[in-house]
Order: C-alpha cells, then structure tokens, then sequence
C-alpha cells in the first residue's frame, strides 16, 4: 500500500531575494546635518573632520585617517591600510556601500577598493546643487534623485558616476570630496 503525501510548505509565503533598501533620508538637509554633526565616531571616539553616514543603517563613519586598518602582509613586504568607508561596507552590505557626506551633501559609492561621488540628493528650492554647502541655502530631498539612487544602487551601473577613485589614495578621494563643486 503506497500512502500520498502532500506536501506542506515549510513558510506561509514563498521566499523571495530582496535586496538591500536605502534607509530614507529625511526631507531636510539640515535635520541630517543637525543629528550627526559633531556626534563621536565609534571607532576613534573624536569629532571627524570628513563625516560620512551609511544608508543602509545610519551609523556615522570617520573618512579621516585616524580610522584605517592596517594590515601587514606576509607573503610580500606590503601594508594595506583600509578605510573606515571600506571596512563598514564590506560587513554591512556586502562590499558596496553608499554613505552621505555631511561636509558636501554628496552621495559616496563604495565599491571593494574603489570609491566614487555619485551627486546629491539634496537641493535647494530652486532645484539647484550647493555642493560643499558653499551657498548656506536650505537644502530639501528631491525624490527624482532618490530613485535614480536607488534606481543605480539596485542595478549595481552607477550612470551618474563620472570618475571612480582607488582607496589606496583615499587622500585623493577626500580632496575630491572637498572639491566636488569644481567639477559641475
């Protein structure tokens, strides 16, 4: 005698992937900035001069030198230092990172040993950039931009990025960063 069975599912809903969800920055630039402006960082315990803050779960990083990691490797007499940036992507979400600069409002990509400025997406009312908030205008969440970000960060191809960065000069980066405003 041959009993049937019937199958039953071992969840109430079929599983399905969903991918990393940007955490929703609010509509005023100067509620972020207020929040986390000279707030710790967790590693250093200091003030950062270039602070940025992870989309995906808030936590404000140290873009300064203070807060790389360096590792001596064995095989070859070299040193890699690493970011605070690179390391925190790399445990939150994978290796790839988007963060916001507080310094410049501008929207950082981190990719593995690559970095890049994707844009902002914060502006002004009159739907202008103040990059490196040189203007001192109020500056509000444009959800056109928002989903091109999430619209790039779900595609992994980054159009709006023009120019990615090697973390083996973060200085570089950081200059980049500082300086973002000259290269509209």
């Amino acid at each position: 005698m041959f009993h049937q069975f019937q199958l039953q599912p071992c969840v109430s809903q079929p599983l399905a992937w969903k991918p990393r969800r940007i955490l929703r920055p609010p509509t005023n630039f100067e509620d972020l900035f207020a929040r986390y402006y000279h707030r710790e960082c967790m590693k250093c315990s200091k003030s950062p001069l270039n602070p940025i803050i992870c989309l995906f779960c808030g936590e404000l990083l140290c873009l300064d030198d203070c807060c790389q990691t360096t590792q001596q490797h064995a095989s070859a007499d070299r040193i890699t230092h690493t970011s605070e940036m690179e390391s925190h992507a790399e445990c939150c979400s994978s290796s790839s990172g988007l963060f916001i600069s507080l310094t410049s409002s501008m929207i950082l990509v981190s990719r593995g040993r690559q970095s890049a400025i994707w844009g902002t997406v914060y502006l002004d009312a009159h739907k202008e950039e103040d990059r490196n908030l040189k203007r001192g205008k109020p500056l509000y969440l444009c959800e056109t931009r928002l989903r091109w970000l999430e619209y790039d960060w779900a595609d992994q191809e980054w159009q709006r990025v023009y120019q990615w960065y090697s973390m083996f000069h973060s200085n570089v980066f950081i200059n980049s960063i500082r300086d973002c405003h000259l290269h509209q």
